[in-house]
């Protein structure tokens, strides 16, 4: 890097750490307190193998992935995440044009539950339901596509729960 470039790089971060700018999300007041936070394994209500365990992951990296908080072990974290997959449901979106009973299109939808508890206090600081659909086809390999549908449903609830739990 030449000199001008350090120097427009020095530049910039100067302006932006004086204008308040930080790295992660803003915290919500009821998690004002709250620097990290200790996953736990999502239940699994549903019928789908390793539901919880694809929800929980998902949503340990969408939480890195934000930097506001950091996840910690249970001594060294403020508050943790407990929640649970209620339900998935499958609908047909699509049939096909030939047979009305044959599904073209199949949706699926994650309903998933959590809160978020103080580890001292074991007070709720926050509880919610999250609901999501994702779709795949009928084509090729059934299990390979509605696992795949799964695993895309589990990120957009993670996203949605880490949305709620970073900016309020």
């Amino acid at each position: 890097m030449n000199k001008s470039g350090l120097f427009f790089a020095v530049a910039i971060s100067l302006l932006c750490s004086g204008c308040g700018y930080h790295l992660g999300g803003v915290k919500p007041a009821f998690l004002s307190n709250v620097s990290a936070i200790r996953m736990t394994v999502f239940t699994n209500n549903s019928f789908e193998p390793a539901a919880g365990t694809l929800v929980t992951n998902a949503l340990s990296e969408a939480i890195q992935r934000d930097g506001t908080f950091r996840l910690a072990s249970r001594g060294q974290a403020q508050a943790r995440i407990e929640g649970s997959v209620n339900s998935i449901n499958f609908v047909q979106l699509r049939s096909s044009s030939r047979d009305t009973y044959e599904s073209s299109e199949l949706g699926l939808v994650l309903n998933v539950s959590y809160r978020i508890i103080d580890s001292k206090t074991n007070n709720v600081l926050v509880s919610g339901n999250e609901s999501v659909t994702s779709s795949y086809f009928n084509f090729g390999n059934m299990q390979t596509s509605k696992t795949n549908a799964l695993s895309y449903a589990a990120r957009l609830v993670a996203e949605r729960i880490a949305a709620t739990i970073t900016n309020g």
